[in-house]
């Protein structure tokens, strides 16, 4: 057993010194975007923005109060994105979208209900998005509106 303990103690000294893991008075250079002590490192993805629907639709088409995902409440005058199925946006973060020569910062306000990027009416008409609402009379009686483009969003 004495033995044993001997050869552990010295796998354990050889994987800690071998592998980086013992103690050093040096301090490492810092990653690229973590200067300062707080990570600015962005990331972007370029996909396709399409129009969520005005208030009054969404509210009509989903027989709801179209409170969105996140529980802000919809607002036609709002910059605002309803994120796709990614983990990589939460609710109410701020995504700068960028569309046709133009920009806006957006914040995350809904989830889409179908895996893809969609602004409000206010996002679309910033980005000089052509758009407008389809028809509806009642949830699940309705026509889709129109309007995409393709757009970066950085975040």
């Amino acid at each position: 057993m004495k033995a044993l303990t001997g050869i552990l103690g010295a796998a354990v000294v050889v994987a800690l010194t071998g592998c980086g893991g013992g103690v050093s008075n040096e301090e490492s250079m810092p990653n690229p975007g973590e200067e300062g002590g707080t990570v600015s490192a962005m990331a972007s993805v370029t996909k396709t923005l399409y129009y969520e629907g005005a208030c009054w639709w969404l509210k009509c088409a989903n027989g709801n109060n179209a409170t969105g995902a996140c529980g802000y409440g919809c607002s036609d005058s709002r910059l605002g994105l309803a994120r796709d199925y990614s983990w990589r946006l939460s609710c109410g973060q701020s995504v700068q979208v960028s569309a046709n020569g133009r920009s806006a910062s957006a914040i995350v306000w809904d989830s889409s209900c179908c895996g893809v990027f969609e602004g409000t009416d206010a996002l679309l008409t910033r980005l000089a998005i052509s758009h407008g609402d389809g028809w509806c009379v009642a949830k699940g009686n309705f026509g889709y509106g129109y309007g995409q483009a393709t757009a970066t969003f950085t975040y």
